[in-house]
């Protein structure tokens, strides 16, 4: 186990160190290049906002990003002729504009994600009401959509407050994640033990926010916290799955999402320069969660009917 927490924290730091180095923007060529563009596109703002189409006036591209965007890709030709290999600006690789996305692949791929949240629909339709975890469920599908909506927006616009918004709400589905393997394991009518852990989960959220809100937007803390959490989940599950691996035979299901996202995630450790301008290790990963996420909607009506139809009450067990 300490060898896959490690694998974890270092496809992390590995994917969050170009956050802090990126030779694109700091050359010569992309430094004279977005000197001279602003100096002959933005010094009369007027002008260049009536010609600026609408859907990019709504995503507020302002004209030095648009600069930006116009040397980047003069300083990735100039790489290119150099034999160099391909520069990163900003912390993010160069990637083509569709309707002013920033990031197409990963913005359709989060909405993606999103929608697969949806699958509550499905378990509604299935399982009764009075199954202990229904609400619980639901929970972690509101809490879900809202995520992927956040990283959606992030991805449509890199600003520092959509950042923002997606890296707080990633924290809050890894510690509800967290908050559904308590629940499953104690049982919902555990009412004592479930507020003590919600309660214990929530000021870890709220001191995360606050730290990198007002103290440090540090984004390696920000990467171990949530490894951290998603490890002590995945351990959970995988522990819970060993228990009840003979008589529960669907549990195969959760454990091939643990492994899956383990394995897609992985690929931010062979980080490389986007498909066709447009698919990077990172949007590809956020492609391998739709159909686990499915899976696990799967498990999880799985496990209600299970319930349900072998009349076990005893949930103050590991079941």
């Amino acid at each position: 186990m300490k060898v896959t927490t490690s694998l974890l924290v270092l496809i992390l730091v590995l994917s969050s160190s170009s956050v802090y180095a990126s030779n694109g923007d700091r050359s010569y060529i992309f430094s004279k290049c977005f000197q001279r563009c602003k100096q002959i596109n933005c010094t009369k703002p007027e002008v260049f906002s009536q010609r600026q189409p609408f859907h990019m006036k709504l995503l507020r591209w302002t004209c030095e990003d648009e600069c930006k965007y116009d040397c980047m890709w003069t300083t990735v030709e100039a790489y290119n002729q150099d034999g160099s290999s391909v520069p990163q600006f900003y912390g993010k690789w160069p990637f083509v504009r569709y309707a002013g996305i920033q990031e197409p692949a990963s913005m359709v791929f989060s909405l993606l994600n999103a929608l697969c949240h949806l699958a509550i629909l499905v378990y509604r339709s299935k399982v009764s009401k009075s199954t202990q975890m229904y609400y619980v469920w639901h929970g972690m599908a509101l809490v879900g959509v809202i995520t992927w909506s956040c990283a959606m927006i992030f991805h449509t616009r890199d600003t520092p407050l959509t950042e923002k918004l997606d890296y707080f709400s990633a924290f809050a589905l890894v510690l509800y994640n967290i908050f559904t393997l308590v629940c499953r394991v104690v049982g919902t009518d555990m009412v004592y033990t479930i507020a003590l852990s919600a309660s214990a989960l929530v000021g870890l959220y709220f001191y995360h926010i606050y730290y990198l809100a007002f103290v440090h937007f540090d984004y390696g803390y920000n990467m171990i916290m949530n490894v951290s959490a998603g490890f002590v989940n995945a351990l959970g599950w995988i522990a819970w799955c060993l228990y009840n691996r003979r008589h529960r035979p669907y549990v195969w299901k959760c454990v091939t999402v643990l492994l899956g996202l383990l394995a897609f995630l992985s690929l931010e450790l062979f980080d490389f320069p986007p498909i066709c301008w447009t698919f990077d290790a990172h949007s590809l990963w956020h492609a391998g969660t739709v159909p686990m996420t499915l899976l696990w909607y799967s498990f999880v009506i799985d496990d209600a009917l299970y319930k349900t139809d072998s009349g076990e009450e005893d949930v103050k067990k590991l079941v």
